[in-house]
């Protein structure tokens, strides 16, 4: 058997990782990347790479940069929640948005409190 790129190894594991954290099923995940199953876990087990659509797609279903996903940022969990606060505000209007600011400005008092 060849020698898998370690870049692939990479990728691999950390799309599992982060697929498992969210709780999201390998077929689940190809669906919403427009892939097989099969082409997923021949990813994940680093049997072969992604290309840069596909690459693109993970990054922004599983809300991580596509430099974590190749190993060249370390995982923080605080960006994922950032990037899907992020992606739930983007489509909101100017008032909305005031509204959150308000509700965000209370919770960081209460927390800032205790």
């Amino acid at each position: 058997m060849a020698e898998l790129k370690e870049v692939n190894v990479i990728l691999g594991e950390n799309i599992k990782q982060i697929r498992i954290k969210q709780n999201i099923t390998r077929e689940q995940l190809a669906e919403r990347i427009n892939v097989s199953p099969r082409f997923l876990a021949d990813v994940e087990s680093g049997k072969v790479g992604a290309s840069l659509t596909t690459l693109k797609k993970l990054s922004m279903v599983l809300n991580v940069s596509a430099d974590y996903l190749l190993g060249l940022e370390k995982f923080d969990e605080k960006n994922i929640y950032l990037n899907l606060i992020e992606n739930k505000l983007k489509n909101l209007d100017s008032e909305v948005l005031a509204e959150v600011d308000c509700i965000l400005d209370s919770i960081i008092k209460i927390n800032n409190i205790n």
